[in-house]
């Protein structure tokens, strides 16, 4: 008879088999993925990449998603085909069709994990790229800002986007603009001036504000008029 002891021992081996099986192919996509995470970190510090070598980094992305799917490898994915395409020059035929490629792998990403508001405000810029309706792209800035409302990376860009697309915003998410106005203002005079640095933002802001944040604006109005 097999004594307790090595029963023990035969059991934490086979369990400790069966965890590695499971963990292998997410440890060997990870491995697999490191290129394409040094790709991304020179497309973030604005160093150029070959086309080859961004082509070949799409396809190692791809290889990662076929091993594990993961939202950060959809993510990347997203990120290499948007930089092909502002290669190609994102008006071109080859732009639009690599935006598409980008828009559909950023989708994926938020499919698995929706919480990502810096991706939600990228889909929303590719979208104005892509041509879309402004309700379309509105959705995807509500989402945006739902899921990280004091994201600083993206908050003042994602206002310039809302801004440009306010009419199809309701009433009750123009409420959720004016705060995220204030949220801006507080964080930065000196940037939210520079930001939003024409007669036409200010009219905008202004209608947004009155109402809701008067003093606020007060404020805005008059460094701005200081400006000019």
């Amino acid at each position: 008879m097999i004594s307790s002891k090595h029963f023990l021992s035969f059991f934490i081996l086979c369990l400790g088999m069966a965890l590695g099986s499971v963990a292998w192919p997410r440890v060997k996509a990870a491995l697999n993925h490191i290129p394409v995470e040094t790709g991304i970190d020179k497309i973030a510090r604005h160093r150029p990449l070959p086309e080859a070598e961004a082509s070949r980094l799409i396809e190692t992305a791809k290889k990662s998603i076929a091993l594990f799917d993961h939202p950060d490898y959809w993510q990347d994915l997203s990120e290499l085909f948007h930089y092909q395409a502002q290669k190609q020059g994102f008006y071109s035929d080859a732009g639009q069709a690599l935006l598409k490629q980008s828009a559909d792998s950023a989708r994926q990403s938020l499919h698995l994990s929706p919480a990502n508001s810096k991706l939600w405000y990228k889909l929303a810029a590719i979208d104005v790229l892509l041509h879309e309706q402004p309700d379309t792209i509105q959705k995807k800035l509500l989402m945006s800002i739902r899921t990280g409302p004091h994201e600083t990376a993206v908050l003042t860009p994602r206002l310039r986007l809302c801004l440009s697309v306010l009419p199809a915003f309701a009433q009750a998410d123009r409420d959720v603009l004016s705060s995220q106005l204030v949220d801006a203002w507080n964080l930065s005079h000196k940037r939210f001036i520079k930001a939003f640095d024409s007669a036409l933002y200010m009219d905008t802001i202004s209608a947004l504000l009155t109402n809701s944040h008067p003093l606020v604006l007060k404020e805005m109005v008059a460094e701005f008029e200081t400006t000019h």
